[in-house]
């Protein structure tokens, strides 16, 4: 049984299989999961052993395989090692993908790991790596990781610059990873994918893109900025808008170093604590002011409590913090919240400075740490008080503030008075623009499509949001809608519902707007007992016009 780490299209999947524990068949990427109860445990964690390329594992399966592989990780995982043998692992699939041990978490020392690529004769294979991030060494001859389509010339990599491709035509690729026994264990390692297969090719699979010598690679390689192809073709008419940013080459929720051509990733923990993780610094950049309580005066800023990058909070007494918003500019103040708040933590804004309960504009706690929450003042002027318990398990609150209309350095203006949204916001899926300004023209869509939420590359018209019908797999069509479609009701929620729902007697929005403000709210099943109710009257309606045309029939003959 081989254990790894399986992660890809923007989500970790934990691994534990057995031998063949994936086989593909067709060109959909279509994928089973089968086990070999036989199979003796093996000994490591890390590379996968015959992991097909994630990419192409999403079919009729993708919902529910990272489920059933997150229930099998926590079968497997004590079972588990982070370390490997120098007896190369033979991979014979079309395209694949390899992981350094214990990926995503840091590799650990004393590793000596080797895999090889095994073609057939005249193929090309051809490695892309998509993240890599080893302790730098002089000659790199700490920790590195070799790649040769033979054992005579070598090819030593290490640092946190991500390696251009690596393109072999012998068929085969050796492939030796090697971790120092004195290495710190603070690099996360390294993630490729490889395709194999021949040159001259007139066409290719359906998630498959053909290069102008032939090769067939698969279709998110195009346009990263990485000449897979060999002669530049895959890169070729990319023109993304200037404010488009690049995918993250770093799992979610991990912190990417911001240093050209970098794939280094740190735990978000590192963020703001004072110390340079980062060469470049980029940790410690744009921290807010986490001094406890103060008064802010600029058009824009922000603040967070003093325990958010610092959880761990030893103080025996209550924690009480105090800020006061006054922009001096009499339009409103926009207020943007994260919230981590423990149970028993309170954040109280006022519309205001004064703190009295008539000017409260929202009492939050932890039940409203799911999403953020985005408040408004009525004119230039709010103050926040922050109450947490002593011991509390929570870290608190980040916010941002601008005055209405406003925008950030480095955001740019929905237009009209209707917010801001960043760079990282732009084509993500999500409208955060009314007019979804920040979605349109995106790279990957047709001109006048706008992308789903989650980079999987699926597109939908205009016509086709916020009707209440999903368009996209995850719904992303149907969230955040300012405006519905004809013949759909718009709830407060910012969601659409069909426009026959309305005042029908049962709440389908979420905060009930869609049976407010009704002459007569008639429920719905009254209204389906009466239609059926009508139907069976028009039933025996037209059998008692029957029996008595049949009757006058009768008594016609009877009197000739």
């Amino acid at each position: 049984m081989t254990c790894g780490i399986y992660l890809d299209s923007g989500f970790p999947a934990w691994l534990c299989k057995g031998h063949n524990a994936f086989s593909q068949r067709g060109a959909g990427g279509v994928s089973e999961l089968t086990t070999d109860a036989g199979a003796s445990l093996h000994h490591r964690c890390g590379a996968i052993r015959g992991a097909p390329d994630p990419e192409r594992t999403m079919g009729p399966t993708g919902p529910l395989l990272p489920l059933l592989i997150g229930l099998l990780w926590c079968r497997c995982a004590p079972l588990c090692a982070a370390v490997c043998k120098e007896q190369a692992e033979i991979h014979t699939e079309r395209r694949g993908v390899l992981y350094s041990p214990s990926w995503p978490l840091n590799y650990p020392p004393g590793l000596n790991c080797s895999w090889r690529i095994q073609g057939s004769p005249g193929e090309v294979i051809t490695i892309s790596f998509r993240n890599f991030d080893l302790m730098e060494s002089g000659g790199c001859m700490g920790d590195w990781l070799l790649l040769t389509p033979t054992w005579s010339g070598e090819s030593r990599l290490c640092g946190s610059v991500l390696p251009p491709p690596f393109i072999s035509t012998r068929g085969r690729v050796w492939l030796y990873f090697h971790s120092g026994t004195n290495s710190s264990g603070q690099a996360q390692g390294f993630r490729l994918s490889y395709i194999r297969g021949h040159l001259g090719q007139s066409s290719c699979q359906s998630d498959e893109f053909l290069c102008g010598n032939g090769k067939c690679l698969p279709r998110s390689w195009k346009c990263n900025g990485q000449d897979e192809c060999g002669d530049a073709t895959d890169e070729h008419g990319c023109f993304p808008p200037p404010t488009e940013p690049l995918p993250s080459l770093c799992p979610l929720g991990s912190l990417p170093c911001t240093e050209a051509q970098t794939t280094r990733c740190l735990p978000p923990s590192l963020r703001c604590n004072g110390d340079r993780d980062c060469r470049d610094g980029s940790d410690e950049l744009h921290c807010p002011d986490t001094t406890c309580g103060k008064r802010l005066g600029n058009f824009y800023g922000s603040f967070a409590s003093p325990d958010f990058f610092h959880a761990d909070r030893r103080s025996v007494t209550e924690l009480r913090c105090s800020w006061l918003l006054d922009t001096q500019d009499p339009k409103p103040i926009m207020l943007q919240l994260d919230l981590q708040l423990g149970p028993g933590d309170s954040l109280h804004v006022y519309d205001g400075l004064l703190q009295r309960a008539e000017h409260l504009l929202q009492l939050l706690s932890h039940h409203n740490n799911r999403r953020p929450a985005l408040l408004e003042s009525s004119r230039g002027q709010m103050s926040v008080l922050y109450m947490a318990q002593p011991h509390s398990p929570g870290r608190g609150f980040n916010a941002t503030y601008q005055v209405k209309g406003y925008c950030f350095p480095g955001e740019h203006p929905c237009g009209s008075e209707q917010g801001c949204y960043s760079d990282h916001q732009r084509c993500d899926g999500y409208w955060h623009c009314p007019s979804g300004r920040d979605e349109e023209a995106c790279a990957m869509c047709p001109d006048g499509e706008f992308p789903c939420e989650g980079g999987t590359g699926a597109c939908y018209a205009a016509s086709e949001r916020c009707n209440n019908q999903k368009k996209c797999a995850d719904g992303s069509d149907e969230k955040n809608c300012y405006d519905c479609q004809p013949g759909n009701f718009h709830c407060g929620t910012n969601l659409c519902i069909f426009e026959t729902w309305r005042c029908d007697g049962q709440e389908d929005c979420l905060d009930g707007s869609d049976e407010r403000d009704c002459l007569a709210a008639v429920p719905r099943k009254v209204i389906t007992a009466a239609l059926i109710g009508s139907l069976v009257c028009s039933l025996l309606l037209v059998i008692a016009l029957g029996c008595a045309l049949k009757l006058h029939s009768l008594r016609n003959r009877e009197y000739r």
